[in-house]
């Protein structure tokens, strides 16, 4: 059975204007406005519609699932505010998926990108990730634009992948290896 990671109680990645670092309360009120917003709605399983209460839940769990290290969820904060959030959960075999989203004010200026990027390096040279896999649904264009300027290989379409408000939908699936991630920009 794999090890559960051992995570740092405090974590700050930093790429320029975009910082990592692990939620706290404070958070709450951004989290609520990115999980109300329609497209996360859409291409997300976050309840809908979202309370004050489910994002109170949703710190609760990130905090537990921190101390048993199986999912590092960074806040991904840009310009001193609140965007967003970045995971890595553990899987088996020393692999790990990726999840992501921003608050729409954040979107369209590179923040994911590099937040991913930075989670990722940290990832791989931290906790020893030696694989991570990707999923979005089908027509996820943008969370696509930042799994393929990070690197990651599409590796095709799944039909049924992802069980979407009781629906199965059609899924995007992909993968990076450490010597896969592109590091800096192209």
């Amino acid at each position: 059975m794999d090890t559960p990671w051992r995570l740092p109680g405090a974590v700050e990645l930093r790429d320029g204007p975009v910082l990592l670092r692990r939620h706290v309360p404070e958070d709450a009120a951004g989290v609520l406005e990115q999980c109300r917003d329609p497209d996360t709605v859409r291409f997300t399983t976050v309840p809908h519609p979202y309370s004050p209460e489910h994002a109170q839940g949703f710190l609760r769990h990130v905090r537990e699932q921190w101390a048993a290290g199986e999912c590092a969820a960074l806040a991904v904060e840009l310009e001193g505010r609140f965007a967003g959030t970045l995971d890595l959960r553990r899987t088996a075999g020393g692999w790990a998926g990726i999840g992501y989203g921003l608050a729409p004010w954040a979107r369209g200026r590179g923040a994911m990108t590099r937040a991913a990027r930075s989670a990722l390096a940290w990832g791989f040279d931290e906790l020893g990730v030696r694989g991570v896999h990707w999923e979005a649904v089908v027509g996820n264009e943008a969370s696509w634009r930042v799994a393929r300027t990070c690197g990651f290989r599409r590796e095709g379409e799944v039909r049924g992948l992802l069980v979407h408000r009781g629906e199965r939908l059609d899924g995007w699936i992909g993968s990076l290896l450490p010597g896969e991630l592109v590091r800096a920009p192209r």
